[in-house]
This record gives C-alpha cells, structure tokens and sequence, in this order.
C-alpha cells in the first residue's frame, strides 16, 4: 500500500519508527520476566534474539506498538482491574527506570497528538472519545503528575490478540519483505476496526465512528 511506504519517510514515521524501535528494546530486556508489557514471555523470548534489520522491520510498523491499558490522566485509572487477572509485578529496577521514561514520552507524545492532530491520536492509540478528549483537555501539569504511574498501564498494543505479534515476529524473521509489508498492513487494519470494546471488558479504550461505514 502506497501509504505504507512513504510513512517511514516522513517526519511522522521517524517519531513512529523511534517509538516502537525503544518500545521493541524494553521488550527485550524484559525477555526473562514473567509479566511485562502484557507480551508472552516466549514472544519477547524471540524479540531478544533478533538482529537489529529484524527489528527495525518490526519497528517501521506505521503506527504504534505501544499502548496504554488504561489512559494515564483519566480518572477512570481507578478501576485498575486487569481482565486478564494480571496485576503489575515488579521489575528490576533498571528496566523499571527505562520504562518508565519511555511511558512519559510516549505520554507526552499522544497528549501532543491529541491536541494537535485528531486523526494521528485516534490512528495511533484508537482511544475512546472520551479518553482522548480528557488526554487533550489535560494540564501539562496534570499530565506530569500522570506520568509517575503510566508505567503500571504501558504494554504491546493489540497483545490480547492472538495473531497481531506472533506475526509480526514471523514475518520479520521469514527475511520476506512482502511478507513484511502484508503484516503492517493488517496491523493498520486491526487499528481501523478494533474500535468497539469487546463485551464485558471494562478495559481497553475504544473508538467507534460517528458515521455508518
């Protein structure tokens, strides 16, 4: 797809590119611990043994693969209730401090976005209307005092998806860049339509169109 392509050209698909490039690193260092980022051990098992062209493949996804479970200033950070039955578990302090520096970025990032570009917010995170208009509503102050507790809601985009990382893992190891293009072409297609929250999750932020389509 054309839009696929000239992405990574732009200045947006280098802050992309960034964004997932760091995202795809805390994976990796968290590859031993049981519970991080929401990811499958096994999964960030095989990121750590991938060379660096394996995970830029990955990482010129053109949209995020970093995500929150709960947007960080909404008040809504209360209910905490995790539906996969995994609550935060500790880290080793230097993957915690990196994490935690990647989650205020990526804050500050999508608190931009949302501000400034509707569309890019929606497309990058797919929050709800609500969650985006209280992300773009909030005070640099307010987002300051978000981001000491983003890190507890950072994880892969889509990683309750079956499919969505297992391939993109294959891919960036078949060495096929068809195959490459193909599978970030599904992961913006995922990002299109999984707007509506599945039934009797409380959890993930969603978007459904104002229109019919």
């Amino acid at each position: 797809h054309q839009m696929t392509d000239k992405w990574p050209e732009t200045r947006l698909g280098t802050e992309l590119y960034g964004l997932n490039r760091e995202f795809l690193e805390l994976l990796r260092d968290g590859a031993r611990e049981p519970h991080v980022f929401g990811l499958d051990a096994p999964l960030r098992q095989r990121l750590a043994g991938f060379n660096p062209a394996q995970l830029d493949s990955i990482a010129r996804t053109p949209c995020l693969l970093a995500s929150f479970s709960v947007l960080p200033p909404a008040r809504s950070a209360r209910r905490v209730a995790e539906p996969t039955g995994q609550r935060p578990t500790p880290m080793p302090a230097p993957l915690a401090e990196a994490a935690r520096l990647f989650a205020a970025s990526l804050l500050a990032w999508l608190w931009h976005a949302a501000r400034e570009d509707r569309l890019l917010a929606v497309l990058c995170m797919g929050p709800g209307l609500h969650e985006l208009d209280g992300l773009a509503a909030a005070p640099f102050s307010e987002l300051q005092r978000a981001a000491v507790t983003a890190t507890e809601h950072l994880e892969a985009r889509f990683c309750r998806h079956p499919r969505l990382w297992p391939d993109l893992l294959r891919a960036a190891s078949s060495g096929d860049a068809q195959l490459m293009a193909t599978t970030r072409l599904s992961v913006i297609q995922l990002t299109l339509v999984q707007r509506v929250p599945l039934s009797g999750t409380a959890q993930a932020p969603s978007l459904r169109p104002p229109t019919k389509h």
